[in-house]
């Protein structure tokens, strides 16, 4: 076949885009005559069309080499190298594109898609400001403008301007997401597939779906997104997290890193499945990955913590949780776990348990938690534990009913076969989510739920059984204590020492509460789990003290701590 006929026929598999026959015709041109500079800027744009950016820079380079005045080379190596994530060599190239050639409204556009990128506001602007006046219906700086300035109104006057253009829904699905508008991100982000089966498209639309809890069209979508890129690391870490076999899942996870195994994200989730699968050497190994690749971020540092607790390395666990902290001070579930550690170092070494925690308040002098365990490790009691007690029960609510089941927590069932069924008003003390209002409630009492958490009282206001429910410390609402038939307080004398006042201002109702006992302490202690027990003579004293004459005492195992049981007493109290 002749130069020129080989040559005919690369460019039409070029135009029909059938890039493989056209690179073949490409090559054997090349095999004679090597610097052919059209072919070789012809190569890398077929190279390019394949996503293939990284051997396509190679033909651009060797083009620009045989013609360094094409603008159209530097502008074509400006694109792969944008893609290779080679920011500066593109930036470089773009600006000597526009040097040779200053008109490219595309190289403009792209220049402030860069800008974009390093966060440099300005620049964007100016180079995307630049490519309109160079041709004011450049739709692209345009949408780029509008998102930029997170202008809804203009996207939405774009996309009745331009319906085919893709990029303008896609960017109005992910400003609206950013705004938690997901049902109109989903509908912003089809409208762009259709327009375009874009890989980023697909990936956002499948995203949204799963925004949306639907799953099963996801995990479609991230198929779509593989028949189109079988390298995206994206829709394979995505497919994992969903796959309910494991065997399938890691596969997955493996061939994410074996594309990318710098990739961070391709790390964390597979590290995090090795921790579902109990296999915590594996997912610690994969976090220590993730930690070289990004010791920064905290989440990193805080989840090779919880693997190190749960390996009985408490001192190492404590580390890593105190440093995902100091990098993010505000966030309530590092201190949850710092606290939750330093209890169970205190089982085996109280001492250093008591330096770390006298450290960790001397650092945030401010942190509820820290000055909590500083005073529980080093036994100095503190009546002030409200704020305390508060922010523990608001962190654990959710998961609340979760965490008891596992503790074997059986008490508001014993308390009601105990009580049977009470008629009149029930005011329960430290309800929580409300475990004993459902065993207690029935058609003919009325229940009043008393807690100083807000997340708890959102809990048990879900189950429908309170007539009424208070925000209130129990002391302070004590205070002016309504009549009642009967005033339950169950598990809730464990984070309270003193039962004086309570006692007393509970007095004449019917009373019924259970305490953690320990008959060896004077009248309470505090436990190094932060919880208070008491002695029950000092509980029975403080009954006939306030009046009760019929007091009944019945011993029970009120929950399961560190896999031993907590022994306790259910005291019900009458004034005859």
């Amino acid at each position: 076949m002749s130069y020129d006929l080989m040559m005919r026929q690369a460019l039409k598999y070029h135009d029909e885009g059938q890039w493989d026959k056209a690179l073949n015709l490409y090559q054997q041109i090349l095999e004679t005559t090597p610097n052919h500079p059209i072919v070789l800027n012809l190569t890398g744009l077929a190279l390019q069309s394949k996503g293939l950016h990284k051997q396509a820079t190679v033909f651009f380079s060797k083009a620009i080499i045989q013609n360094p005045q094409s603008a159209e080379y530097y502008f074509n190596l400006a694109w792969s190298e944008e893609r290779c994530g080679e920011i500066a060599e593109a930036l470089k190239s773009y600006q000597q594109a526009l040097k040779l050639q200053p008109n490219i409204k595309e190289a403009y556009n792209a220049l402030g898609n860069i800008y974009l990128t390093t966060n440099n506001i300005d620049k964007a602007k100016k180079n995307y400001e630049t490519a309109l006046t160079l041709d004011p219906s450049y739709v692209e700086p345009q949408a780029n403008l509008a998102k930029i300035d997170n202008d809804i109104p203009q996207l939405m006057s774009l996309e009745k301007k331009y319906p085919y253009e893709a990029l303008i829904p896609y960017y109005l699905a992910l400003i609206l997401r950013n705004n938690h508008k997901i049902e109109e991100a989903l509908e912003a982000a089809k409208r762009a597939e259709k327009l375009q089966s874009h890989e980023e498209y697909l990936l956002l639309t499948a995203e949204l779906y799963l925004d949306c809890e639907k799953k099963h069209i996801a995990a479609d979508y991230f198929q779509r997104v593989l028949a189109i890129n079988p390298k995206s690391v994206t829709a394979l870490i995505n497919l994992a997290n969903m796959e309910l076999d494991s065997i399938t899942a890691e596969k997955f996870y493996k061939k994410a890193l074996d594309i990318e195994p710098d990739n961070i994200d391709a790390h964390i989730n597979y590290a995090n499945f090795l921790y579902q699968e109990k296999r915590l050497n594996e997912s610690l190994e994969e976090y220590r990955q993730a930690v070289i690749l990004d010791p920064k971020r905290s989440e990193i540092s805080n989840n090779l913590g919880i693997i190190q607790k749960d390996l009985g390395e408490y001192d190492e666990a404590l580390g890593l949780f105190l440093n995902a902290l100091f990098k993010q001070p505000l966030c309530k579930e590092y201190t949850l776990n710092i606290a939750e550690t330093l209890i169970l170092l205190s089982q085996t070494d109280k001492n250093k348990a008591a330096k770390i925690a006298a450290n960790w308040q001397q650092k945030m002098p401010d942190n509820i938690f820290a000055c909590r365990l500083n005073e529980i490790l080093n036994e100095k009691d503190s009546e002030n534990t409200i704020n305390y007690t508060r922010e523990l029960f608001n962190q654990f609510a959710e998961n609340f009913e979760q965490l008891m089941t596992k503790l074997n927590y059986q008490l508001p069932q014993k308390i009601a076969d105990l009580l049977g069924e009470i008629t009149g008003t029930i005011i329960d003390l430290g309800c929580g989510t409300g475990l004993i209002g459902a065993v207690l409630k029935n058609n003919n009492n009325k229940l009043i739920g008393v807690d100083i958490s807000s997340a708890m009282l959102k809990q048990a206001k879900l189950k429908n059984i309170y007539d009424t429910l208070i925000e209130d410390d129990i002391n302070n609402y004590c205070r002016q204590l309504p009549p009642a038939n009967f005033v339950i307080a169950a598990d809730v004398f464990g984070y309270i020492g003193k039962l004086d006042s309570i006692i007393e201002k509970v007095f004449p109702r019917n009373f019924c509460f259970s305490i953690a006992v320990d008959n060896t302490c004077k009248n309470y202690k505090l436990t190094n789990s932060g919880r208070y027990c008491h002695n029950s003579d000092y509980v029975k004293k403080l009954l006939h003290k306030a009046g009760y004459l019929n007091i009944l005492e019945y011993q029970t195992q009120l929950r399961q701590e560190k896999g031993e049981p907590v022994q306790g007493i259910i005291f019900i109290a009458k004034e005859y």
